[in-house]
């Protein structure tokens, strides 16, 4: 069975723009969070697909940060720079100053050369009225070293949200369970939720992905589109947490996963999204 069949067998949603509350009632607008920007149609976490998500109209958009070399946070969403710039290298092996000079755009198309890889505190300067930002803290587990980077890009990021006040307006989110239970630690007033990219099939990651939320009393449970299933959804609304599924492009998909409820759709398309949810009533 496909994922859209599945979808189809079987409609609470995060009442946000940029203040963040609780589950809303079966049937109220579901959210749209433009990944990475509207990046169908501007280069990925760059200042201009964050500002045409804006435009768009999209409740958030979503970024990806890390730190690099000299400890700054760089919105960038693979650990090397070589497919969305025109550098080569690791990210965490370049200073702030090395990423600045790289073309982040012609990659895309030649009219965006010269956009450059954003810091976290620029990428946080876009957002506004209707629209917040959701952070992706892209993190390890897998060493020492990495638990530890990890936990210094918490604690940078927390500060940066803090120092512009702007707790209501950013969700953080991270497949690292220490960088959410840290986040939540260092800034209660944050709202945090976990990913999770656990296949159906997948039950065990999936168990430990609910007792991770569980334990850290995060408030959503984010899920990726082929891993959703409404007995999933079901299990963590009735925790009182919210869901919401990526990376959906799909009209057909954004229609299914709606009418069951989810609480938000993460599309690179937050304008096709948002007609397709305005034609369903659930804007």
């Amino acid at each position: 069975m496909s994922i859209l069949q599945t979808l189809c067998c079987f409609g609470a949603l995060l009442a946000c723009g940029c203040a963040v509350s609780g589950l809303g009632a079966r049937g109220a607008r579901v959210a749209v969070i433009a990944h990475r920007g509207a990046s169908a149609d501007a280069p990925e976490n760059t200042l201009a697909a964050f500002r045409l998500a804006r435009e768009a109209g999209a409740d958030w958009f979503e970024l990806d940060c890390m730190l690099t070399a000299d400890g700054e946070v760089i919105v960038i969403h693979d650990g090397k720079v070589d497919r969305t710039t025109n550098g080569k290298g690791e990210v965490a092996g370049m200073t702030l100053a090395d990423l600045r000079k790289l073309d982040a755009g012609s990659w895309k198309d030649a009219r965006w050369a010269g956009e450059r890889l954003p810091t976290l505190e620029e990428a946080l300067s876009v957002a506004g009225g209707p629209t917040g930002v959701y952070i992706e803290i892209k993190a390890r587990e897998d060493s020492a070293a990495a638990r530890a980077a990890g936990l210094a890009l918490a604690e940078k990021t927390v500060a940066l949200v803090r120092a512009r006040g702007m707790a209501r307006q950013v969700v953080v989110q991270s497949f690292s369970a220490q960088c959410c239970a840290a986040v939540k630690r260092l800034a209660p007033e944050l709202r945090v939720e976990f990913l999770a990219g656990c296949k159906p099939d997948e039950e065990d990651k999936w168990r430990a992905a609910c007792r991770a939320v569980e334990a850290f009393a995060l408030e959503g449970l984010n899920l990726s589109a082929e891993g959703f299933t409404p007995e999933r959804l079901a299990e963590v609304h009735a925790g009182g947490r919210t869901m919401a599924v990526w990376t959906v492009d799909e009209p057909a998909e954004m229609r299914a996963l709606a009418a069951h409820g989810v609480n938000a759709i993460i599309t690179n398309r937050p304008a096709d999204c948002l007609a397709v949810l305005g034609e369903m009533g659930a804007r």
